[in-house]
């Protein structure tokens, strides 16, 4: 790869390495499938309901269906650029998006961190920004494994905000 840019997937993530090797953005997508089985059972119950002309029920279920779908995250990315700042972004299956850019001047800090949720250890990866309260967590509904998706996006991330662009050791760039 050269520094005309390029593209690579691992996992659920993919990353964009855009040209000039000024940039890098990584999409992360759901591991899970969109139709479940959920789907299924209330596609079936509204075919039920409509062969036995209960069509208002039919489209009460078709609606509470639509709205559960429509906060479904399709996918969720980060996208850094050097001595500009970082955008995160969630895309919902609806088609609206909710985008957030934090200025480089005011990023303190690119974290891995762990929470204690229930009976589970969940790793995120967040921002911490200056004269904030709260950290911008990155990937925040789907929450990817630490290894390789978190590690290889902090390592990308940290490399475009933090290394000037005339020292760069090109070969070591691609590795994350």
């Amino acid at each position: 790869m050269d520094e005309s840019g390029g593209s690579y997937t691992l996992a659920n993530m993919t990353c964009h390495i855009l040209p000039g090797v000024q940039a890098r953005e990584y999409v992360v997508k759901p591991v899970s499938r969109l139709f479940g089985w959920m789907d299924l059972l209330l596609w079936m119950t509204m075919l039920h309901f409509m062969r036995v002309h209960y069509f208002k029920y039919a489209g009460s279920l078709a609606l509470v269906w639509l709205l559960m779908k429509r906060k479904t995250v399709r996918q969720e990315s980060i996208l850094a650029i050097r001595d500009v700042g970082i955008q995160v972004k969630t895309v919902y299956w609806g088609g609206s998006s909710v985008s957030r850019f934090i200025n480089r001047s005011t990023i303190e800090g690119v974290i891995i961190n762990e929470a204690i949720s229930f009976w589970q250890i969940k790793s995120y990866m967040a921002i911490l920004v200056k004269d904030e309260e709260k950290m911008v967590v990155v990937f925040e509904h789907l929450l990817p494994k630490i290894d390789p998706v978190l590690l290889r996006v902090y390592h990308g991330i940290n490399t475009i905000l933090y290394t000037q662009r005339n020292n760069e050791d090109k070969n070591n760039f691609y590795t994350y």
